[in-house]
């Protein structure tokens, strides 16, 4: 059986699995984007209009929702890092479509697509060229929230023709974010965590790190905050964090921990004496999809794991 008939035969038997899961709230955070929507949504009705049957994706959140909602037949390109393992969560299923776009618009014109998915940091230069082919486009324009990753859902569900399908992968997303947060040990509950980005980068509220942190039982120590902020290490030292998480995969992240690690400035911080410097994948870090309930699992994981 080939790769491609693989993928297809995981798609159609996830597509059947749709449990009825109740919302929920993790405490501990002080924005509003951790909460879980209300299970209050009704599937749209079905349309008569014919599904897309020529998608691309450019940019890796859309290629995640993407590749769970249709079969790979369906799929004509990607973005650029949809087969990087360290940042996107269906590199198997993006090797075996093996087209990618990032800033060839001649490619992507090539492509015949009767559907593009983009989100609103796409290259602009992309973006132009998808709009002058008249190729109808979706952009997704919000990463912020568990709502956000819901309504990204049902929108390029209803529009690639699988309602039924999203709302299978939102309460999949749902139960494994429970069973996720059911999993920490008892003594790391309400760690104060940051994820850390160079050079001396905070996620803050309105963030989907914020989401995640929240969602594993840990607090964001910089929730006071909002959106990404550059720290000094004085600033640093002042929130003093039980564990730190930083990303792998990307050049920018090259060596980062070490870095942390070795700065003598932040010698003290509890989670360099202790070290819970964590590394995890950028995907674990950076998705803003469904998958963030894979991302919290890898959390949970990772934190269980660490020295008292």
């Amino acid at each position: 059986m080939t790769g491609r008939h693989n993928a297809q035969g995981n798609w159609s038997r996830t597509a059947t699995a749709v449990a009825a899961v109740t919302a929920v709230v993790w405490p501990g955070s002080a924005c509003q984007s951790f909460r879980a929507p209300a299970d209050n949504h009704r599937p749209a009705a079905h349309t008569t209009a014919p599904k897309p049957q020529r998608i691309a994706s450019l940019s890796v959140g859309t290629d995640e929702i993407l590749c769970a909602l249709v079969p790979p037949e369906r799929i004509v390109a990607l973005s650029k890092y949809a087969a990087d393992p360290e940042v996107s969560y269906v590199a198997d299923v993006a090797r075996q479509i093996g087209v990618f776009v990032e800033r060839e618009p001649e490619r992507m014109l090539s492509l015949r697509a009767d559907l593009v998915l983009l989100a609103r940091y796409t290259k602009a230069e992309l973006r132009q060229a998808v709009e002058q082919t008249g190729t109808p486009t979706v952009v997704v324009e919000d990463f912020r929230s568990l709502a956000d990753i819901e309504n990204n859902l049902r929108r390029i569900g209803q529009t690639v023709g699988e309602v039924e399908r999203a709302e299978a992968v939102i309460a999949d997303m749902r139960a494994k974010l429970a069973e996720a947060r059911d999993g920490l040990r008892p003594d790391r509950a309400g760690w104060r965590a940051l994820y850390l980005m160079p050079p001396l980068m905070v996620a803050g509220c309105d963030t989907m790190a914020d989401v995640k942190l929240t969602a594993a039982g840990l607090r964001n120590a910089a929730a006071d905050l909002t959106g990404h902020v550059a720290l000094s290490a004085e600033a640093l030292l002042a929130r003093d964090p039980d564990v730190i998480f930083v990303a792998t995969g990307l050049a920018a992240d090259r060596g980062f921990r070490e870095q942390l690690l070795a700065d003598k400035r932040l010698a003290s911080l509890s989670a360099i004496r202790k070290r819970r410097v964590v590394a995890l994948p950028s995907r674990s870090l950076r998705t803003v999809s469904h998958h963030i309930a894979d991302a919290v699992g890898d959390i949970v994981r990772a934190v269980n794991a660490l020295p008292q």
